[in-house]
């Protein structure tokens, strides 16, 4: 009997993708980051986006508190970024919301569906630096700026240490509101770092970026000099996030 590779790899979109459900992190707090992307069918776009709001409404319902955040890719490959975020390892090992117990039946229902819709699923988890970042804001982006860097082996330490003496400092005197570093632990090269910077529109790009607005031109070039011997490849993509498909804690009281 022969192994069917098409049965294979939609039972590993649906594993991926329904792990990403029911273990969406309790806060969009935390060091820890996974990050679910989706690559959905062409002509399913309207399908899936109906399903998570379906989804996340049955949530809101029952007062879960596995929150994530949904972003759509604007450059890159077409697709849905869904973050979420944990202050423990440990916390990755948790089932089925408590909280959704009475509507399971209709969980895995919304859960085959949006399964049906995905091309293919992929799964990275980072640990965020915060000797290397700003303080996370509770306020979402409407834009983020993802800069992916492959760094040499041999030169990681160095990198790292370039980040923190030249590449931070330069973001927060070039006026960055959010400036999040983070290195790769899984479904990634472990020598992959990212960087994710907010905005607000794509705008902001006829002026030059906060690192470069910290430095100036020809210390922006400089840096840039630093960082070319200690990599191997950097792509920057930009995503846009989609409040009406992201499940959020309630905003606080003022």
């Amino acid at each position: 009997m022969g192994i069917n590779p098409g049965k294979i790899a939609c039972r590993c979109v649906l594993v991926a993708l329904a792990a990403t459900l029911v273990t969406v992190a309790s806060a969009q707090t935390g060091n820890i980051r996974s990050i679910t992307f989706v690559s959905v069918k062409p002509d399913r776009t309207g399908d899936f986006q109906a399903e998570l709001k379906e989804l996340h409404a049955l949530m809101k319902k029952d007062n879960s508190t596995r929150y994530s955040s949904v972003w759509m890719s604007l450059t890159g490959p077409r697709e849905y970024a869904i973050v979420s975020y944990y202050n423990k390892w440990s916390e990755l090992d948790a089932g089925p919301d408590p909280a959704t117990k009475e509507d399971a039946a209709d969980q895995a229902r919304l859960g085959t569906r949006l399964v049906d819709c995905a091309a293919s699923t992929r799964r990275t988890i980072e640990e965020i630096q915060p000797d290397l970042s700003m303080p996370m804001s509770a306020e979402m982006p409407k834009m983020v700026r993802v800069l992916t860097t492959l760094v040499r082996p041999e030169k990681f330490d160095e990198y790292l240490a370039l980040v923190k003496s030249d590449v931070l400092p330069a973001a927060q005197k070039g006026g960055a509101k959010m400036y999040i570093f983070a290195e790769s632990k899984y479904g990634a090269p472990n020598t992959q770092v990212t960087s994710v910077i907010s905005m607000d529109k794509w705008a902001e790009l006829d002026e030059p970026i906060s690192v470069e607005k910290g430095l100036g031109k020809e210390g922006y070039k400089a840096l840039l000099g630093k960082i070319r011997p200690l990599i191997v490849t950097a792509e920057a993509n930009e995503y846009r996030f989609q409040p009406e498909l992201s499940y959020l804690p309630p905003a606080p009281a003022k």
